[in-house]
């Protein structure tokens, strides 16, 4: 009798990618706006494109991970799978629809509404990553890596860039 080989515990890499193709789909949307307004109303098509990309596609990234392949996304993050896979995936999925219908459908007066529910979200799961970093030593690739950073500059960026759009 032999012993059946153990289920790999490892993330598919394109799992942990996904909420990093809007930071991809963001940097598209400035080449092609630039080419073809050579730079005309650059500011608010930039604002625009970090609030549909960098706050929308994003978080619809993030939510697909966690709906769909939560447990594995879990364990990349050194944490147990468990029922919080489905809230998160859910919050994410709620600021990325209303980021890419308001991004889309209405004006820099809209926006403020999914950068400031994406600035809220994401900064308190980076102090969550970071406390677990400190607390229990969690260095998990999706704890302590990238996604960290884009937990912070997504939506501190993003509201910098209203803000001055905004104020000028």
């Amino acid at each position: 009798m032999s012993a059946e080989p153990a289920a790999s515990t490892r993330t598919p890499v394109i799992l942990g990618l996904l909420p990093f193709g809007g930071v991809v789909l963001f940097v598209i949307a400035e080449i092609v706006a630039f080419v073809a307004t050579g730079g005309r109303d650059f500011l608010q098509t930039t604002v625009m494109n970090a609030v549909l990309f960098l706050i929308g596609s994003a978080a619809l990234g993030a939510a697909i991970a966690h709906l769909f392949f939560g447990p594995a996304i879990a364990r990349s993050i050194g944490w147990q799978p468990g029922p919080f896979q489905f809230e998160v995936g859910a919050a994410n999925a709620a600021i990325g629809v209303s980021a890419i219908v308001v991004g889309a459908a209405f004006g820099p007066d809209a926006w403020l509404g999914p950068i400031l529910a994406a600035l809220v979200f994401l900064v308190l799961a980076g102090i969550g990553h970071i406390r677990d970093i400190v607390k229990k030593r969690n260095f998990s690739i999706n704890n302590a890596g990238p996604i960290l950073f884009l937990d912070f500059l997504a939506p501190i960026v993003t509201l910098a860039l209203w803000i001055w759009l905004t104020a000028s």
